[in-house]
């Protein structure tokens, strides 16, 4: 017996059975299929099937965004409050400064 070390089977390697399992024949000709080929109608019939299937998929997997929200509504105006309450008076504005005249 050849060492593991060498190249040899480690020591808890499984024993190879008494008797070979026969070749299959490469040779030998198929059997012939118990089932017919799909006919042109049912061929396009699970095509359209499963491109439904691919769509109904997407459309759950990437769902359109959500709509955007309403606006706020404005809120309730206090009318009573508003008109009781003074009422201020812009300022006027200031003239701008000439600017001063050097003389020369």
């Amino acid at each position: 017996m050849i060492p593991e070390k060498l190249g040899g089977l480690p020591n808890d390697a499984p024993q190879r059975p008494a008797t070979t399992l026969p070749a299959p024949n490469v040779y030998s000709v198929r059997p012939t299929r118990e089932e017919k080929p799909l006919s042109d109608a049912e061929q396009k019939k699970l095509e359209s099937d499963l491109l439904a299937l691919r769509e109904n998929e997407k459309q759950r997997a990437n769902p359109p965004p959500p709509p955007p929200p309403p606006p706020p509504a404005p809120p309730a105006k206090k009318a009573a409050a508003k008109d009781s309450a003074p009422k201020k008076t812009p300022a006027t504005p200031k003239k701008p400064a000439e600017p001063m005249k050097l003389s020369n």
